[in-house]
Protein backbone atom coordinates (compact mmCIF):
# COMPACT_ATOMS: atom_id res chain seq x y z
CA UNK A 1 0.00 0.00 0.00
CA UNK A 2 1.72 3.10 -1.16
CA UNK A 3 0.97 6.56 -2.50
CA UNK A 4 -2.42 7.84 -3.55
CA UNK A 5 -3.16 4.96 -5.93
CA UNK A 6 -4.56 2.54 -3.37
CA UNK A 7 -8.23 2.13 -2.37
CA UNK A 8 -7.48 0.64 1.08
CA UNK A 9 -9.72 2.32 3.60
CA UNK A 10 -11.44 2.34 6.93
CA UNK A 11 -15.23 2.51 6.75
CA UNK A 12 -17.50 3.48 9.60
CA UNK A 13 -20.91 1.84 9.73
CA UNK A 14 -23.60 3.05 12.13
CA UNK A 15 -26.48 0.77 13.04
CA UNK A 16 -29.33 2.61 14.82
CA UNK A 17 -31.64 0.82 17.25
CA UNK A 18 -34.24 -1.32 15.47
CA UNK A 19 -37.92 -0.46 15.74
CA UNK A 20 -39.39 -3.97 15.82
CA UNK A 21 -42.83 -2.69 14.75
CA UNK A 22 -41.41 -1.88 11.30
CA UNK A 23 -39.38 -5.07 10.75
CA UNK A 24 -40.57 -7.37 7.97
CA UNK A 25 -40.35 -11.14 8.28
CA UNK A 26 -36.90 -12.38 7.28
CA UNK A 27 -35.45 -8.87 7.16
CA UNK A 28 -31.72 -8.37 7.69
CA UNK A 29 -29.54 -5.24 7.72
CA UNK A 30 -27.28 -6.16 4.81
CA UNK A 31 -27.69 -9.12 2.47
CA UNK A 32 -25.12 -11.84 1.91
CA UNK A 33 -22.01 -10.58 0.16
CA UNK A 34 -18.26 -10.93 0.04
CA UNK A 35 -15.71 -8.15 0.12
CA UNK A 36 -13.90 -7.19 -3.09
CA UNK A 37 -10.27 -6.63 -2.07
CA UNK A 38 -7.60 -8.81 -0.51
CA UNK A 39 -8.49 -8.90 3.20
CA UNK A 40 -10.86 -7.14 5.59
CA UNK A 41 -9.92 -6.51 9.20
CA UNK A 42 -12.73 -6.22 11.73
CA UNK A 43 -11.79 -5.26 15.26
CA UNK A 44 -13.72 -7.31 17.80
CA UNK A 45 -15.70 -6.25 20.86
CA UNK A 46 -17.80 -8.37 23.20
CA UNK A 47 -20.95 -8.20 21.04
CA UNK A 48 -21.78 -11.04 18.66
CA UNK A 49 -23.39 -11.40 15.27
CA UNK A 50 -23.20 -7.93 13.76
CA UNK A 51 -20.82 -8.56 10.87
CA UNK A 52 -20.59 -12.33 10.46
CA UNK A 53 -21.55 -15.24 12.65
CA UNK A 54 -18.33 -15.65 14.57
CA UNK A 55 -17.90 -15.76 18.33
CA UNK A 56 -16.37 -12.42 19.36
CA UNK A 57 -13.11 -12.47 21.26
CA UNK A 58 -12.58 -9.01 22.81
CA UNK A 59 -9.37 -7.28 21.77
CA UNK A 60 -8.80 -9.44 18.69
CA UNK A 61 -8.99 -8.77 14.96
CA UNK A 62 -11.13 -10.91 12.67
CA UNK A 63 -9.50 -11.32 9.25
CA UNK A 64 -11.86 -11.99 6.34
CA UNK A 65 -10.38 -13.23 3.09
CA UNK A 66 -11.83 -11.14 0.25
CA UNK A 67 -12.52 -11.98 -3.41
CA UNK A 68 -9.28 -10.69 -4.91
CA UNK A 69 -7.22 -12.73 -2.42
CA UNK A 70 -9.20 -15.83 -3.38
CA UNK A 71 -8.33 -15.20 -7.01
CA UNK A 72 -4.68 -14.41 -6.17
CA UNK A 73 -4.30 -17.69 -4.23
CA UNK A 74 -6.17 -19.87 -6.78
CA UNK A 75 -8.85 -20.63 -4.18
CA UNK A 76 -6.36 -21.77 -1.53
CA UNK A 77 -7.92 -19.04 0.63
CA UNK A 78 -11.65 -18.66 0.08
CA UNK A 79 -13.52 -15.37 0.33
CA UNK A 80 -15.86 -15.18 3.31
CA UNK A 81 -19.52 -14.62 2.49
CA UNK A 82 -21.27 -12.75 5.29
CA UNK A 83 -24.32 -10.64 6.08
CA UNK A 84 -25.40 -8.21 8.76
CA UNK A 85 -28.19 -9.58 10.92
CA UNK A 86 -30.72 -7.71 13.02
CA UNK A 87 -30.03 -7.65 16.76
CA UNK A 88 -32.03 -9.76 19.20
CA UNK A 89 -35.61 -8.62 19.86
CA UNK A 90 -34.70 -7.16 23.26
CA UNK A 91 -31.57 -5.34 22.01
CA UNK A 92 -32.31 -1.60 21.70
CA UNK A 93 -28.70 -0.43 21.53
CA UNK A 94 -26.93 1.34 18.67
CA UNK A 95 -23.92 -0.31 17.06
CA UNK A 96 -20.79 0.95 15.37
CA UNK A 97 -18.68 -1.19 13.07
CA UNK A 98 -15.37 -0.11 11.54
CA UNK A 99 -14.09 -2.58 8.93
CA UNK A 100 -10.70 -1.90 7.37
CA UNK A 101 -10.68 -2.98 3.72
CA UNK A 102 -7.17 -3.81 2.45
CA UNK A 103 -6.48 -3.62 -1.30
CA UNK A 104 -3.35 -3.88 -3.43
CA UNK A 105 -2.12 -0.78 -5.25
CA UNK A 106 -4.26 0.17 -8.26
CA UNK A 107 -1.56 -0.73 -10.79
CA UNK A 108 -0.73 -4.14 -9.29
CA UNK A 109 -1.21 -7.05 -11.66
CA UNK A 110 -2.94 -9.89 -9.85
CA UNK A 111 -2.02 -13.32 -11.18
CA UNK A 112 -2.29 -16.76 -9.68
CA UNK A 113 0.50 -17.22 -7.16
CA UNK A 114 1.01 -20.85 -8.17
CA UNK A 115 1.76 -19.94 -11.80
CA UNK A 116 -1.44 -21.49 -13.11
CA UNK A 117 -3.91 -19.65 -15.30
CA UNK A 118 -6.98 -20.63 -13.31
CA UNK A 119 -7.80 -16.91 -13.30
CA UNK A 120 -6.25 -14.70 -15.97
CA UNK A 121 -4.02 -11.86 -14.75
CA UNK A 122 -5.89 -8.64 -14.06
CA UNK A 123 -5.02 -5.13 -13.02
CA UNK A 124 -6.15 -4.54 -9.43
CA UNK A 125 -8.07 -1.33 -10.22
CA UNK A 126 -9.77 -2.94 -13.23
CA UNK A 127 -10.90 -5.83 -11.03
CA UNK A 128 -12.27 -3.49 -8.36
CA UNK A 129 -14.13 -1.43 -10.99
CA UNK A 130 -15.61 -4.59 -12.54
CA UNK A 131 -16.98 -5.58 -9.13
CA UNK A 132 -18.39 -2.09 -8.47
CA UNK A 133 -20.08 -2.01 -11.90
CA UNK A 134 -21.53 -5.50 -11.37
CA UNK A 135 -22.93 -4.42 -7.99
CA UNK A 136 -24.06 -0.89 -8.72
CA UNK A 137 -24.44 -0.64 -12.50
CA UNK A 138 -22.32 0.81 -15.26
CA UNK A 139 -20.67 4.25 -14.97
Amino acid sequence: MSGDKNPTGLRTLYYPPVDRSSVKEGQIRCGEHSDYGSITLLFQSSEAGVYISAPPIPGTVLINIADLMQRWTCDRFVSAKHRVLLPADDDKTTRQSMPFFVHPDDDAIISCFDGSNKYPPINSLDYLNERFYASYGEK
